[in-house]
């Protein structure tokens, strides 16, 4: 993206599973544009018989305000990315296996820092260009151009050293070392292929809309705050070897309406006003269950939704203190409380259906008597009439989050974890702001001690895009590297061996864990639902709808 996000908490959402870096000021924003949005939407001819496949409407919770597929993690984003935009292979969403998609076929050499694609032939963009070699290397070489502005990208090609051209069909992707995620990654929008005339671009431009690709839909209109169009590419005959439909869409248009509000977007799909929602709060479950309307719950693949602290705030240079978090903070109750029971507690940084897993639920079980302890060795012993501890230096215990108000779920959380905390000895101040405040600090230099932060990937190596130090924009110990974590978080690049693999995830998770460096919360669900006259909510291996694969109900 264009810029380093103005916080670095995830979207307003009352469920986690929104993988997201967008400000929480985003709430009150995109609020006032919730009636609009639904008087556009309620009359379209996609609410018409089972039949009719002119248009599809669609609700989606927020608008990312950018759709260059290269530069932005928003979930919104790569969902879109998604419908216009092909990758060289994808991921099957139920095996987890990395198939065939532009590339027929690949080599990868012994030691994973070599990989050569065999493309598709007859693939082209959607202004009739055709899709080469020439295309994987320009893309590659764009991502790791735009730099911090595709951060992500970025990360999934460190140690990129060229792309080769051998010849028209034929790209070798060549690594400065082991890059064992590189396959996985090349699943993912953010590196997708876009054609020569949107590469030639300015990123805002791009990122404003102006998007070519391979995919089965083109954009055809963006209104910020508003809208999205999609149009159906008749020619298009190239889909995912995991899509049941590889030819052109069924629908000929797609019109996505951004709905913020969690009840309105769901009020929307329940009443027929859209046919799918898209990424719906898990507290409007009950109002989309119960027969009328097929729902989807997945579990999220990627970061459990956590609490991190900053390293570089004073409070938490105390590791005693970071190490008390966990056991202060009851992950039952906040399943529970807050989000129904739907959710489940974490079990670990990664969630549990997350390749690379590790369940180290030994260091997030409830346990208050562990926290008081060690918050008493590390010198917090004095217990005020407050209930908040203080040192000898009569320094109060307080740690703080920044949020912008408006969305009830968090500042819910927030608030039992304010509950929970105090039981031990910890003040959790809330520091409710304006979007304008929350503008003001980024990751690096924030005023408050914690924040939230969750990304979604298919692929354990997301914990290096996370918790190591590598990458400006995103990394939470950039600049105040942790060297055992780091060394750990690289050797997740270094094998392809699924047992060493995941040996190298776990050993990484319990270092994080046992310095206090993350408070994961639970493990979110990705929820859809769409009316009955679709035949089937198709999603991609991130949860994502997968729009080509969608048709009518027979």
């Amino acid at each position: 993206m264009s810029s380093p996000s103005s916080s670095p908490s995830p979207s307003p959402s009352s469920s986690p599973s929104r993988i997201s870096r967008r400000s929480f000021a985003g709430a009150a924003a995109l609020a006032a544009v919730a009636s609009p949005l639904l008087a556009a939407c309620s009359g379209s001819s996609g609410s018409g018989g089972s039949a009719d496949t002119s248009v599809l409407t669609v609700g989606f919770p927020e608008d990312s305000e950018n759709y260059d597929p290269h530069q932005p993690p928003y979930t919104v984003s790569r969902a879109v990315a998604r419908q216009i935009a092909d990758t060289l292979v994808d991921q099957d969403p139920e095996s987890g296996e990395i198939v065939p998609w532009l590339a027929e076929s690949w080599d990868v050499n012994k030691d994973s820092s070599q990989f050569t694609f065999h493309l598709r032939d007859g693939v082209t963009f959607s202004d009739g260009t055709a899709f080469t070699a020439a295309s994987v290397k320009k893309n590659f070489d764009r991502v790791v151009d735009l730099g911090a502005l595709a951060y992500i990208g970025a990360s999934h090609l460190r140690g990129y050293r060229k792309t080769e051209v051998v010849d028209e069909r034929t790209a070798k992707v060549s690594f400065d070392g082991p890059n064992a995620q590189f396959l996985q990654a090349a699943s993912t929008q953010t590196l997708s292929m876009l054609a020569d005339a949107t590469l030639e671009l300015d990123p805002k431009e791009v990122a404003a809309g102006k998007v070519i690709g391979s995919g089965a839909f083109t954009l055809e209109d963006y209104t910020p705050g508003e809208s999205i169009t999609l149009a159906r590419r008749d020619d298009y005959a190239w889909g995912s070897s995991v899509y049941s439909n590889q030819k052109a869409a069924a629908y000929e248009s797609i019109k996505i309406s951004f709905i913020p509000d969690p009840t309105t977007l769901a009020g929307a799909v329940s009443s027929g006003q859209v046919d799918f929602a898209f990424l719906l709060d898990t507290s409007t479950l009950p109002a989309v269950e119960g027969g009328q309307l097929q729902v989807s719950k997945n579990p999220t693949r990627g970061i459990s939704f956590p609490l991190i602290p900053f390293v570089y705030r004073e409070i938490f240079e105390d590791e005693g203190v970071r190490r008390a978090l966990n056991p202060a903070t009851d992950r039952a109750e906040i399943a529970e409380r807050i989000y129904q029971g739907q959710v489940k507690p974490a079990t670990g940084l990664l969630t549990a259906s997350t390749p690379g897993a590790a369940d180290l639920s030994e260091f997030l079980e409830h346990d208050p008597e562990a926290a008081e302890k060690l918050l008493e060795d590390a010198g917090w012993k004095t217990v005020g009439k407050d209930g908040i501890r203080t040192n000898d230096d009569g320094d109060r215990l307080s740690v703080s989050i920044q949020y912008t108000s408006g969305n009830t779920v968090y500042e819910q959380l927030f608030q039992l974890l304010q509950a929970q905390w105090k039981k031990v000895g910890i003040e959790f101040e809330l520091k409710p702001v304006t979007e304008a405040q929350a503008s003001e600090t980024g990751l690096y230099d924030a005023k408050y001690d914690l924040s939230t932060w969750t990304q979604g990937r298919a692929d354990p190596d997301v914990l290096r895009v996370v918790y190591s130090s590598f990458y400006e924009n995103q990394s939470f110990f950039y600049g105040h590297p942790v060297d055992e974590i780091d060394d750990a978080l690289l050797a997740l690049q270094s094998t392809t061996d699924p047992d060493e693999r995941a040996a190298a995830s776990e050993k990484a998770q319990r270092l994080l864990l046992e310095g206090g460096y993350s408070v994961p919360l639970v493990d979110a669900i990705s929820v859809s639902a769409a009316s009955k006259k679709i035949r089937k909510i198709a999603l991609d291996a991130e949860n994502k709808p997968a729009f080509a694969d969608l048709a009518p109900a027979d």
